[in-house]
C-alpha cells in the first residue's frame, strides 16, 4: 500500500514539473526560442540514454531516481534563470527521470499509474493559466514531494520477471505520432487567445482528463482498435481547434489526452529492457515533442 502511495506520487509529481515547470514554464519563459531551448533538449536525450546505461555499484534504478531528483531539486531553486550549463543540466535530470520513473511500474500497478497521471492533469489543469515567472515554489515542492518519495522507495526492487512483454521497434511509431499530434496542437493552442480553454473551461477540462483515464483503463480492446480509436479522437480535437469551438474542444481534447497516454505509458511500462525503454524514450519522449513543438511554430498544420 505505501509503495502504492509512494509509486503514484512519485510519478504523478514528477510529471506535474515536467508540465508546469518545463512545458509550459520554461519554454514559455522563453518564448518558445528553440535555439534558446536547445541545450536543455540535448540534455534530456543525454540524460534519458545514460538512465538505460551501468552505472557500477549505483545501477539500481532507485538510485538513479535518486541522484537525478537531488540534481533537479537544486537546480529549481534557479527558476525560471537558467543558462546553457544549467539548462543542459536540468534535461539531464528530467531525461534521467523519464524512462526510470515509468520503469518502476508493473502490470500490477496500473492503479499507481492511474493515480499519478490523475494527479498530474488536475495539478497541471488548475495550475495552467498561473504566472509563469512565479513557479518556483512548485519547482522546489513538486520536485521535494518526489524525492521523498523516491526516499520511501529507496529499497522497492524492480522485478523484471513480471515484465514479460519487448514491444517491437515498429509499436513504438504510433505512440510517436501520438505525441507529436498532441505536442503541436497543445503548443498552437496555448498561443491561441481565442482559444484560451485553459483558463474558461478549467473544471471542465478536468472532468474530461479523469473520465478519459477511467476510460482507457476499465475499457479494453485490442491494440489496433485502440490506435483507431485515438486517430479518431485526434481528427475531432483538431477539427473543434480549427472550428474555434471552445467548449468542445475542452470535452474532447483532455479526453484524447489522457486517453491516449494511459495506453502510451502502459506500452512503456511493460518493457522488461531499460536500456530498450531509454533508447525508445528519446523518440517517444524528446524527438516527437521537439518535433510537434517546432510544428506548431512553424504554423504548418494549424
Amino acid at each position: 500500500m505505501i509503495n502504492s502511495i509512494a509509486l503514484s506520487l512519485l510519478l504523478g509529481f514528477e510529471l506535474s514539473y515536467y508540465l508546469l515547470i518545463l512545458q509550459t514554464g520554461i519554454v514559455t519563459h522563453y518564448n518558445s526560442d528553440l535555439i534558446t531551448l536547445f541545450p536543455m533538449f540535448a540534455g534530456g536525450m543525454i540524460g534519458t540514454l545514460i538512465s538505460g546505461k551501468s552505472w557500477g555499484k549505483l545501477d539500481n534504478p532507485m538510485h538513479k531516481i535518486l541522484i537525478a531528483l537531488s540534481l533537479q531539486l537544486v537546480l529549481s531553486f534557479a527558476y525560471p534563470n537558467y543558462n546553457v550549463f544549467t539548462l543542459t543540466l536540468l534535461g539531464i535530470a528530467v531525461g534521467l527521470m523519464a524512462p526510470l520513473g515509468i520503469y518502476l511500474f508493473k502490470a500490477a500497478q496500473q492503479k499507481s499509474l492511474l493515480f499519478a497521471l490523475g494527479i498530474a492533469y488536475t495539478i497541471g489543469t488548475y495550475s495552467f493559466t498561473s504566472d509563469v515567472d512565479s513557479r518556483l515554489w512548485m519547482a522546489v515542492v513538486f520536485t521535494s514531494i518526489a524525492l521523498i518519495s523516491a526516499l520511501v522507495l529507496k529499497n522497492y526492487k524492480v522485478h523484471t520477471d513480471t515484465k514479460v512483454i519487448s514491444h517491437t521497434f515498429a509499436s513504438y511509431f504510433p505512440l510517436m505520432l501520438w505525441i507529436l499530434l498532441d505536442s503541436n496542437l497543445f503548443e498552437t493552442l496555448s498561443r491561441h487567445v481565442g482559444l484560451d480553454i485553459w483558463s474558461t473551461h478549467t473544471t471542465t477540462i478536468i472532468i474530461f482528463h479523469l473520465i478519459g483515464l477511467l476510460s482507457a483503463y476499465f475499457i479494453h480492446m485490442p491494440r489496433m482498435k485502440q490506435h483507431i480509436l485515438i486517430a479518431f479522437l485526434f481528427i475531432g480535437s483538431y477539427t473543434f481547434s480549427y472550428l474555434e469551438m471552445p467548449l468542445m474542444l475542452a470535452i474532447i481534447y483532455p479526453f484524447t489526452i489522457s486517453y491516449y497516454n494511459v495506453i502510451v505509458f502502459t506500452a512503456l511500462s511493460q518493457e522488461m529492457s531499460l536500456s530498450k525503454l531509454s533508447f525508445m524514450m528519446i523518440f517517444v519522449g524528446w524527438i516527437a515533442s521537439g518535433l510537434g513543438l517546432a510544428l506548431a511554430l512553424s504554423g504548418f498544420f494549424h
